[in-house]
C-alpha cells in the first residue's frame, strides 16, 4: 500500500544522558514525557551507509565494497505552537509559574540532551523508523508579513532501526504564532517599527564521534555555540544605520568600537496569550543592504549576531514542560 504524507508522523521524548554509554544498537528507550514538534510538521529522513568501492591493479572494475561509519540524519520543519524542543538546542528549564501562566525557562548549557524520535507510517504492516541518539545541530526561525512562524530543525542521528511497536500520535493543543504577534525590540525596550521579516538561528555545531570497533557513532560534541539574525525593515528614518555604524542611534559614520548593542529581545504571543521571549546580549549587526527603486518601498536588510542568550521563557497553560528521562542507571 502506497502512503502520503497525511498517514505518517513524528513524535519524541529526550533521553537520559547516560544512555550514551550503552551500545547504540542497545540503547535505552527513554521514560520521559513525549512531546510534538508542533504544528503542519513536516520530515526529511536521509541515511548514509558510507560504503567505498576498492579498486586495484589488474582491473577496471571494484574488487570490493566495504561500509565505514553509519549516518542518518533528520530534519523537521513545521509551523510554530510549541518550543519544548529548546531543551534540545539550548540544555536546561527551569519550570515556575501558576495556573493559566507557567513558565519554561530555557538557558544556555554546556552539554544539550539528545532525544529519540518515532516516525511512523501506517503501511499494510506498520513500523516505526525509530531515530536513537537525535542532536539538535542548528534551529531556525522566520516568519514575514502575513505569515504564520516557521521552525526548522536540522539533526543528527546516533543510529535508527524499525519496530512494529504500537504507537500513538501526540496531539498538539497549543495554538500558532504569526508574524502579527511578533514584536522584535532591540536594545530591549525600543521596538523596531516596520519589519517585514524576521529570521533567527541558533547553530549547536555539532559532531559525532566515532571510535574502532564500531560503525555508530560513540559520542557527540556540542562546539561553538552562534546565533544569528536578519530582518528586513521599511526604511522610515536612519535609526539602523547608525546602529550599524557603532550601536547608538545618534552616529553619522562608522565608529573605531565594535559597536555593540546591550540587548535584543523577540516576542511571540498568540491567539491563546501564550508567549515566547527569546533575549540576547552582545549584539552586533554587521551588514546592511539598502536597495532602491522608483517603484518599491525602500527597505533595508540588516544581518548580525548575538554573543549569548539570557533565555528563552515560553509561557502557556502547562506545568512542567518535556525534560530528559532517568531511567539508566
Amino acid at each position: 500500500m502506497v502512503l502520503s504524507g497525511a498517514q505518517t508522523f513524528i513524535k519524541a521524548a529526550f533521553e537520559d544522558a547516560d544512555v550514551w554509554g550503552e551500545a547504540a544498537t542497545a540503547m535505552t528507550v527513554p521514560n520521559s514525557t513525549e512531546f510534538t514538534f508542533g504544528q503542519g510538521v513536516d520530515f526529511t529522513i536521509s541515511r548514509n551507509n558510507n560504503k567505498s568501492r576498492v579498486y586495484g591493479t589488474g582491473a577496471r572494475n571494484a574488487q570490493e565494497t566495504v561500509a565505514l561509519q553509519y549516518s542518518s540524519n533528520v530534519s523537521i520543519n513545521g509551523t510554530l505552537s510549541n518550543v519544548y524542543w529548546l531543551l534540545g538546542v539550548l540544555g536546561a528549564n527551569a519550570d515556575a509559574g501558576s495556573v493559566g501562566a507557567y513558565t519554561h525557562t530555557y538557558t544556555e548549557a554546556d552539554v544539550v540532551p539528545t532525544f529519540t524520535a518515532w516516525a511512523r507510517s501506517s503501511f499494510t504492516t506498520p513500523k516505526n523508523e525509530l531515530l536513537r541518539g537525535v542532536v539538535i545541530d542548528k534551529l531556525t526561525l522566520s516568519t514575514a508579513v502575513n505569515e504564520p512562524v516557521s521552525f526548522s530543525l536540522d539533526c543528527m542521528c546516533r543510529y535508527d532501526s524499525l519496530n512494529e511497536d504500537s504507537e500513538s500520535a501526540v496531539t498538539e493543543i497549543e495554538k500558532i504564532f504569526t508574524f502579527a504577534g511578533g514584536v522584535l525590540q532591540t536594545p530591549t525596550g525600543t521596538t523596531i517599527a516596520n519589519i517585514q521579516n524576521i529570521g533567527l538561528t541558533i547553530t549547536n555545531n555539532a559532531e559525532l564521534v566515532y571510535q574502532t570497533g564500531s560503525r555508530f557513532a560513540n559520542a557527540y560534541v556540542v562546539k561553538n555555540r552562534e546565533y544569528g539574525f536578519k530582518m528586513t525593515v521599511a526604511v522610515s528614518d536612519y535609526t539602523l544605520l547608525s546602529r550599524l555604524y557603532d550601536g547608538t542611534t545618534t552616529s553619522t559614520a562608522p565608529g573605531t568600537g565594535n559597536g555593540e548593542i546591550a540587548s535584543l529581545t523577540l516576542t511571540f504571543t498568540n491567539s491563546n496569550s501564550d508567549t515566547i521571549v527569546f533575549t540576547f546580549t552582545g549584539v552586533h549587526f554587521n551588514e546592511d543592504s539598502n536597495p532602491r527603486s522608483a517603484n518599491e518601498v525602500i527597505k533595508q536588510d540588516i544581518t548580525g549576531w548575538c554573543n549569548a542568550l539570557t533565555n528563552c521563557v515560553y509561557t502557556n497553560d502547562v506545568e512542567t514542560a518535556p525534560a530528559a528521562a532517568t531511567n539508566v542507571d
